[in-house]
């Protein structure tokens, strides 16, 4: 891994050169063939934690083209419970502003779909979004698969809320990436 600059390391709340734990968290280095390239803590306000946000890749060479055909893998652990009427607008909402209206219009929906297969985040609980070319973008809840959703230009674009131009936190954006 990178190293991580002063700013950036304060406001993940002790990612260590090993990973372990980010704001109290867990994260582990690998999943699966995937390597751990960032995490952070989104905050609402300075003081309320949301959630835990950890970004796996193949391959450190793949983050300059991470809104491509590249395996990934973006794991939420969720700090209070959160109804996901919530998550689905706080997406909808970035989504909008990553996507032309003809890209939006065009993958709504598999957005739809996604959304209605969205469950409450749960305090101490994990939600993923994999995505492995060939196979589409797949949905788990405390590692259990709840529906997957196949075209690269459907997960490129939902990544995005997390990834894209207009990221939903360039904060968490900058540590996902583990930009310094």
């Amino acid at each position: 891994m990178n190293r991580i600059g002063p700013a950036l390391l304060l406001m993940t709340l002790g990612l260590s050169a090993s990973a372990e734990s980010v704001g109290g968290i867990s994260v582990p280095e690998h999943r699966g063939t995937l390597q751990l390239q960032g995490a952070g803590v989104l905050r609402k306000g300075l003081i309320f934690k949301v959630y835990v946000g950890a970004l796996y890749i193949e391959n450190t060479n793949h983050v300059e083209r991470i809104l491509t055909d590249v395996p990934k893998r973006l794991d939420i652990h969720y700090f209070h419970n959160t109804p996901k009427k919530y998550m689905i607008q706080a997406a909808d909402d970035v989504l909008q502003n990553n996507l032309t209206a003809q890209q939006y219009t065009e993958l709504q929906p598999k957005i739809g779909q996604l959304h209605d297969a969205y469950l409450d985040g749960k305090k101490d609980s994990c939600a993923s979004l994999i995505y492995r070319p060939g196979e589409g973008l797949t949905y788990t809840f405390d590692n259990k698969s709840v529906i997957t959703i196949p075209g690269d230009d459907f997960a490129n674009a939902y990544f995005s809320v997390w990834l894209g131009e207009q990221p939903s936190s360039r904060t968490m954006k900058r540590a996902l990436l583990n930009h310094e």
